[in-house]
């Protein structure tokens, strides 16, 4: 570890046993570009064949699914996404926010994860994902896929769903990003990796100048296995230290 006056930071390497057990390494890769091209009606319309549709939106068993208003990521984590999956380019994934609550200071809902053809966009796997929509003082603030390599085994690849959430306050600033791995079991989705944090940072401050503030990001990898095994989890770590002075500045 190494000290500065104002800055601390150490950074150490993990190893994440998660009983899967392929060399590459998994750099996060997360679409700014929304690939739904135009389809996310039809894909809506195939996947809940009961829904209604509301202008830009569908209304389906108490929850408003809301429709992306082009092809990119316009900053809304309510609105559906679809990523084409680089790994097997015929299948796109879809993320849909079921949202039964919307305000300013409160929203619940789930988030359904959709494995659709890519040519006819019929449904192949999904997975719901109870309240993960859910907030209030910390709120979501973006959800998106994340399609690096991330090879469990020889011909079994997973794919990754990151959320980040923020705090409303000045004085007590907060973020925190959130990796979820799945991988393609059957005719289901199957979580591999759930709820890791992969970023996260949170300080105390006047709002003016002086506080302190710190902030921690992982980095995954995967490892080797073991012959008949699935690859481990590598985490690589580091964690910073920030202290601002009224008058020193940084």
């Amino acid at each position: 570890m190494t000290q500065l006056s104002n800055a601390r930071a150490s950074f150490f390497e993990l190893i994440v046993l998660i009983g899967l057990c392929v060399p590459v390494s998994a750099q996060a890769a997360s679409a700014g570009q929304n690939e739904c091209a135009g389809r996310s009606s039809d894909i809506i319309r195939l996947a809940y064949p009961g829904a209604t549709n509301a202008d830009d939106a569908f209304l389906f068993g108490g929850a408003t699914i809301t429709l992306p208003t082009d092809d990119k990521v316009d900053g809304d984590p309510r609105r559906v996404i679809c990523r084409i999956w680089p790994a097997q380019p015929q299948l796109t994934l879809v993320a849909v926010p079921l949202m039964t609550e919307q305000s300013e200071s409160e929203n619940e809902g789930d988030i359904e994860l959709l494995v659709v053809d890519s040519t006819n966009l019929h449904v192949k796997q999904r997975l719901r994902l109870q309240g993960l929509m859910s907030d209030d003082a910390i709120h979501v603030e973006s959800v998106a896929f994340d399609t690096a390599r991330y090879q469990l085994a020889p011909g079994k690849t997973a794919f990754g769903l990151r959320v980040t959430l923020e705090g409303s306050s000045r004085a007590n600033p907060f973020g925190e990003t959130t990796l979820w791995l799945f991988s393609v079991d059957g005719d289901g989705l199957k979580p591999v990796l759930d709820i890791f944090v992969v970023s996260e940072n949170h300080g105390e401050w006047d709002t003016a100048c002086a506080g302190e503030f710190n902030e921690t990001t992982r980095t995954l990898s995967m490892s080797s296995p073991a012959k008949g095994m699935f690859a481990d989890i590598v985490v690589a770590e580091k964690n910073d230290h920030f202290r601002r002075h009224a008058r020193k500045g940084w």
